[in-house]
């Protein structure tokens, strides 16, 4: 009997349930929202852009938009932590002093009559200003070093005043700003100066007279902390995206013409045991480097360096197991002596992408000097235990004061030289029966220097070259290396031109924090 009431109960409840429905609803439509004009993404640079938005907002029953009937926010958050309210108007004018991290940005549009929210959600990428862009390294005009900036994100933005700035002791002589990339871990903003040199805080540039080279050095041997200021450091960034040519090896060159190499990974970081600049069978004597550091640009397993007391080039190989150095036997008939005769010396070395011979990874070039002026070219494969000498090439007496040059460099995609004197520039041809010497009377104003893009597009064969007038200041200017053959022709490269600078002493590529 039970059974059948509950039966009868929810057969009731589903007729009442199907039984048509005449009651009159009055549906309305609502004030719906369009907010047009406001991307996506947006990248910026902490203490540097302000972030303006201006929304188009069209509303279906409000087509004019009456102020007064909205209410706005601006909110920024960090992964679920609401970090402010930066805004309560329509439009968003917001300097930027966030961290350098990602932020959501959300954008609330409260329709006061209706109560009914409407949204755009934003997403910020927030760098420093000094993430990506060219380090320079110069002189102000009392002759201290300066280093400056040129950030590069969505424009370009002239950072000035980085060492003055940075808490560290005035400094003089200045050699270069260089970010080691890499791994976070591992990576390094150094200021390589003569009367010091120092790491930097990436993100803010700031510095510490305690961040030097000392704090980095692990050695069981007493070594004159004065000389310890590194002027050289390998492998350079070798990319626009940052890459370089070891992530496993690092190695470094000082004042003193000490020697360091390092295996950060199993160092625990960016640290140097003792000096290796000695050979096996003497290894109580250091000898003293040039300040080169001389490897394929694009994978350094091996490096090469050049020995300024006995005028010769040694070789180090096994990074980070190895203690010394090795000397390099000399076969006869080969195109030049890694062990210079009486009276040869070095004059200037660098490292470019070029590949001739097989070099798939770049040669390395060093000028020589003979006791008569006369100026040798080397070319060579600075590779592992058996580094390849690719050619020698004497300089012809065409080449207009160039033992006079103070800055030399060698295009990667061509057999040619430029240097510089004073205001001029010339370029040498040294392609061997086809020698020729070429002027450039466009440039007018001192050369400060001159120097090969082989880090961001090494195919392009840009030459950047920097001048210094005492009135208009430093400007650096990138120049594209023509590719006919038959003569060699500069061209300014479009929105490349940078004026206000120190008086610029050298420049590379910085892609990441």
């Amino acid at each position: 009997m039970k059974k059948n009431y509950i039966i009868l109960l929810l057969a009731l409840f589903f007729m009442a349930a199907c039984s048509k429905d005449e009651g009159n609803y009055d549906y309305q439509a609502i004030n719906e929202l369009d907010i047009q004009d406001i991307k996506t993404e947006y990248l910026l640079r902490t203490g540097i852009d302000t972030l303006k938005i201006k929304p188009k907002i069209e509303g279906t029953l409000d087509p004019t938009v009456a102020p007064d009937r909205y209410r706005y926010l601006w909110i920024v958050r960090l992964s679920t932590f609401v970090y402010d309210t930066v805004g309560r108007e329509k439009d968003l004018t917001y300097p930027i002093k966030l961290n350098p991290t990602p932020y959501d940005l959300f954008y609330r549009v409260l329709d006061k009559e209706t109560g009914v929210t409407w949204a755009a959600n934003v997403k910020l990428n927030i760098s420093t200003p000094f993430s990506k862009g060219i380090l320079i390294m110069g002189e102000d005009t009392e002759g201290y070093a300066e280093a400056e900036m040129l950030s590069m994100l969505s424009d370009t933005v002239h950072v000035k005043h980085i060492l003055s700035s940075s808490n560290l002791p005035k400094l003089r002589d200045p050699i270069s700003l260089v970010h080691t990339s890499g791994t976070a871990n591992y990576s390094k903003l150094w200021a390589f100066t003569k009367s010091g040199s120092y790491f930097l805080d990436r993100a803010t540039m700031g510095g510490n007279p305690a961040n030097n080279f000392n704090r980095t050095l692990y050695i069981s041997e007493a070594l004159d902390e004065s000389t310890l200021h590194p002027v050289a450091y390998a492998p350079q960034i070798r990319t626009a995206a940052g890459a370089i040519g070891s992530t496993l090896y690092r190695a470094m060159i000082t004042k003193g013409g000490d020697v360091f190499a390092s295996v950060p990974l199993l160092m625990g970081g960016d640290y140097f045991n003792n000096p290796v600049n000695r050979v096996a069978t003497a290894q109580s004597v250091r000898i003293p480097a040039a300040p080169y550091i001389l490897y394929p640009i694009n994978s350094m397993s091996s490096f090469m360096w050049y020995d300024t007391q006995n005028n010769r080039f040694l070789n180090y190989t096994s990074i980070g197991s190895a203690v010394a150095s090795t000397t390099l036997a000399d076969v006869s008939g080969s195109a030049f002596p890694w062990n210079q005769p009486a009276g040869r010396t070095l004059v200037y070395a660098e490292n470019t992408r070029n590949t001739d011979g097989g070099s798939t990874n770049g040669n390395s070039f060093a000028i020589m000097k003979d006791a008569d002026n006369t100026h040798h070219i080397y070319k060579f494969y600075a590779n592992g235990t058996n580094p390849a000498k690719r050619a020698l090439y004497t300089v012809k007496s065409i080449a207009t004061n160039f033992d006079r040059a103070k800055f030399y460099a060698f295009s990667s995609n061509r057999t040619v030289v430029f240097y510089a004197v004073d205001n001029k520039l010339y370029a040498y041809d040294y392609n061997p029966g086809f020698e020729k010497i070429y002027t450039f009377p466009e440039i007018s104003d001192e050369i400060s220097m001159i120097k090969f893009d082989t880090q961001i597009d090494h195919v392009v064969n840009s030459l950047y070259i920097a001048t210094y007038n005492p009135s208009t200041k430093g400007t650096l200017r990138r120049y594209v290396v023509g590719s006919n053959p038959n003569v060699v022709e500069i061209n300014l490269a479009e929105n490349s031109t940078w004026p206000g600078l120190v008086k610029v002493k050298d420049i590379n590529w910085r892609a990441i924090n």
